[in-house]
């Protein structure tokens, strides 16, 4: 099952990354950081749904596009900023718009870390971009509490969840006959 792992975390070595890692290494796939891409923001021009692509040229529609494409399951990770996902999360969801349909069945997985408010508002932002693209949402998501670096693995409940999250990824992949 081809797999991709994408953060939103702009900071290096995040508690993001640990939980999405984590799932990694139970599922396999590939690990992206959005911060490592130039991802300019969507214009609203709509050209894409008049011509089919997006006309903004950058690392999404060089490179993001082309692996979400080839993925059947994407698991998305970002902190939380303000009650939400992160700047350069929302740059990309808003990009993925000329792939609208595009997406069907795939699976997703949604994981965000907080400090213990603001969560549900984030999970609800990145399980919106799955049903939008008509994905197939894993779960509800993993919700960990964590601040400082490395902070995340003392949430042991944030951890397990994450287990929990790769192994019924791993499952939808049966059921749908993906391997």
């Amino acid at each position: 099952m081809n797999i991709l792992y994408i953060s939103g975390s702009p900071r290096k070595k995040s508690n993001t990354d640990i939980l999405l890692k984590l799932t990694m290494s139970i599922t396999g796939g590939e690990f992206i950081k959005l911060i490592e891409y130039d991802i300019k923001p969507c214009l609203a021009c709509w050209a894409c749904q008049k011509d089919g692509e997006c006309p903004i040229e950058d690392e999404m529609t060089e490179k993001l596009i082309p692996m979400l494409l080839k993925s059947d399951a994407i698991v998305i990770g970002s902190p939380v900023f303000f009650n939400n996902i992160s700047a350069q999360l929302k740059a990309f969801i808003d990009r993925t718009w000329c792939i609208k349909g595009q997406l069907r069945n795939k699976i997703g997985g949604a994981i965000v870390v907080g400090r213990k408010y603001g969560e549900e508002s984030a999970i609800t932002a990145i399980n919106a971009f799955f049903l939008k693209h008509d994905m197939i949402p894993a779960n509800r998501g993993v919700c960990g509490i964590a601040y400082r670096e490395r902070e995340i693995l003392n949430d042991t409940e944030a951890i397990e969840a994450t287990k929990r999250l790769g192994k019924r990824i791993l499952e939808l992949g049966e059921i749908l006959g993906i391997k």
